[in-house]
């Protein structure tokens, strides 16, 4: 398993387990045979081995989307197109650019972007898996704490 996606997996359990209410937040979402899995964080939680090797910077004004896509039926990660929106309640909107990270088997992408204390931002994420004619969409919003 790719150093990033096994820190990240690492890091999820470790809030979940500090948090029970993150716990009980479902982080992924299931369409037919693919298993879209997402995790949101300010960077400053990264390794910071992780952070140089993937080229982010750590900082708590700043945080991270990670997407994988699985195929349930072999339990494989699949390329995806993906187009990611984050939105706040002010109506403000910005696509986010999303880097493709190969480790292995493991494939997934990931995008950084500025954040400040208390922001609640709403992500819309289409995935199109590799192989499928349908796209998916779905939504979630996630408060972030800098200070």
């Amino acid at each position: 398993m790719g150093s990033l996606l096994k820190w990240l997996l690492t890091s999820l359990l470790l809030v979940c387990s500090f948090h029970p209410a993150t716990a009980s937040a479902e982080q992924a979402k299931r369409f037919g045979d693919y298993v879209v899995h997402y995790n949101t964080l300010t960077t400053d939680m990264l390794n910071p081995d992780v952070a140089r090797e993937y080229d982010i910077r750590r900082s708590r004004s700043r945080a991270m989307i990670n997407i994988s896509v699985i195929r349930q039926s072999d339990n494989q990660a699949v390329p995806a197109d993906l187009e990611v929106t984050s939105g706040m309640l002010t109506g403000h909107k910005q696509n986010l650019t999303m880097r493709e990270i190969r480790e292995g088997d493991a494939i997934y992408y990931v995008s950084d972007f500025p954040v400040a204390h208390r922001d609640a931002l709403n992500f819309a994420i289409r995935v199109k898996p590799e192989g499928s004619r349908q796209s998916h969409t779905f939504e979630f919003e996630k408060q972030f704490f800098t200070e």
